[in-house]
Parts: structure tokens; C-alpha cells; sequence
């Protein structure tokens, strides 16, 4: 585990910092820099960049314009992969937005479409395209299998990498009554190349906890820990908090302990 490499999210409100610091492998990019960032041309400079925009959706074929940006963004970022999440933001239709990213439901016709179109995508990219799960608090009577197992036959379809958001395996554990040690080993972590971790608070709305941009608990860097002894192909652990409250303390902080876990 000691050569995994350990980065966090680029957030330009702290690129001054960012871009002095040391004890960081590598930085994703959830949006592109702006026109007006002073500190870009340092950060591409300085740091391995990984590719982690959203693309689209990929229960719907991607249109030529997205896949050429994604290709354009993996170029300017010199990515040494491209990462898409199994998300569903709108409707078929296009006419409602969902607001936030919702699993697909896990059946023979969604995973055939997800294989279909992450094949296509992955044949127009000149990186490896690495796929993130999304997490789900409740069940979906429409489903067909278990979360797992749709996981594990579409990356068996499409030799894909395995992007493993590491608090969304945790909050459904959480929100089915498992150990989340129990529940992360029905996942194919064997097509694991990068690990997301990130802090958890309690959420008003939901009655419950969820992801947030704070420190990970000692819960969620141990379970860190058993994760990536398991993951045999993983390359890069990342702190994933994303935010304008996001302080640099807090950032380099979970960074340091996030690598005294490993």
C-alpha cells in the first residue's frame, strides 16, 4: 500500500496554497480551470491531473460533442485515465433534471446500455476509461440484482477500471445495517485502480449522515485501510471534497492522515 499514490480535488479558491505544497501525489479535476485562474499554469505544470468532469450519461449513447471534449480535457490534462460515474442526471427525454446523480437501475437493460455506450466511449479515448459508483440510500423495487453484481458483469464486459467511491459503499452500508466491511466485498474490487475517501456529517434533510467536504472520521480512514489491501490494482487514493467552504487546514490535514492510514 505504500505506493499509492495520495491527492485531493483541485479547488481554485485554494490554488495558491496548492500550488507550494508538498505531500500531494496528484490533484482531480473536477471542472475545467478558468480563463482567470493565476494559478493553473503552475498546477498543470507541477502535478499529475486526473480527468474527472462529467461527461454525460452513459445510459444514453454520449453525442460527438461531449466525447471530443472529453477528449480535449484529457489532453490538456495530460490524464493517465478518464473517470465517468454510473449516474443518471436527466430523463431519456431530456425534459426533467434529476438535480442530483441517481444510480441506474440495476437491470439486464441498464447494464446492457451501460456496456454498449462505455464501450464506445472507451474506443474514442486514448486513456483508460475508469467507471465510479454512485450511492444509494434506498432500494429500487425495479431492480434485478444486487449493486455488486450489475458492478461486477459490466466491468467483466467492458475491461473498464473501477473508480471505488469508498463513503458511498460506506453510507449504504450505513443505511442497510451492515458492517460496511461486509457489504465492500460482494464489490469486484479487483478492477479497482483509484479509491475515493471522504468526510461524513449528519444531514438535516435525510435524518441520517452524508457525504460532506469535512475531515474523514477515524471510522471512515480505517475502513480506508481495509479497503485498499484489497483493491490489488489500485494506483491513487483521493481525497474527494470539492467545495468554496473547503479550507487548506482542513484539506492538507486529511491529506496527512488519509497517507497515515495507508
Amino acid at each position: 500500500m505504500s505506493d499509492l499514490k495520495v491527492g485531493a480535488f483541485y479547488n481554485p479558491h485554494l490554488g495558491g496554497q496548492l500550488a507550494e505544497a508538498a505531500g500531494i501525489d496528484h490533484l482531480a479535476m473536477a471542472d475545467p480551470p478558468a480563463a482567470s485562474d493565476p494559478w493553473w499554469p503552475k498546477i498543470r505544470e507541477r502535478y499529475t491531473l486526473l480527468l474527472h468532469d462529467y461527461l454525460g450519461q452513459l445510459s444514453e449513447p454520449l453525442d460527438e460533442r461531449s466525447i471530443q471534449r472529453a477528449r480535449a480535457l484529457a489532453e490538456l490534462y495530460r490524464s493517465p485515465w478518464v473517470a465517468e460515474h454510473f449516474q443518471c442526471l436527466h430523463t431519456e427525454d431530456g425534459r426533467y433534471n434529476l438535480n442530483y446523480v441517481f444510480p441506474p437501475l440495476y437491470t439486464e437493460e441498464f447494464l446492457e446500455r451501460f456496456v454498449r455506450n462505455a464501450n464506445a466511449l472507451k474506443g474514442r479515448l486514448d486513456q483508460p476509461l475508469v467507471m465510479e459508483n454512485i450511492p444509494g440510500f434506498f432500494d429500487v423495487k425495479a431492480s434485478q440484482m444486487p449493486e455488486p453484481v450489475w458492478l461486477r458483469r459490466f466491468f467483466e464486459a467492458t475491461q473498464t477500471g473501477f473508480l471505488l467511491d469508498l463513503p458511498h459503499v460506506w453510507l449504504e452500508a450505513h443505511f442497510r445495517d451492515l458492517r460496511p466491511e461486509r457489504w465492500l466485498v460482494e464489490f469486484p474490487l479487483e478492477y479497482v485502480v483509484e479509491l475515493h475517501v471522504a468526510g461524513v456529517e449528519e444531514d438535516d434533510d435525510l435524518k441520517g449522515p452524508w457525504i460532506a467536504p469535512a475531515e474523514p472520521s477515524e471510522e471512515i480512514l480505517e475502513f480506508t485501510a481495509y479497503a485498499a489491501a484489497r483493491c490489488p490494482q489500485a494506483k491513487a487514493v483521493t481525497f474527494d471534497a470539492f467545495s468554496p467552504s473547503l479550507t487548506s487546514d482542513l484539506l492538507f490535514r486529511s491529506i496527512e492522515r488519509i497517507r497515515a492510514a495507508l
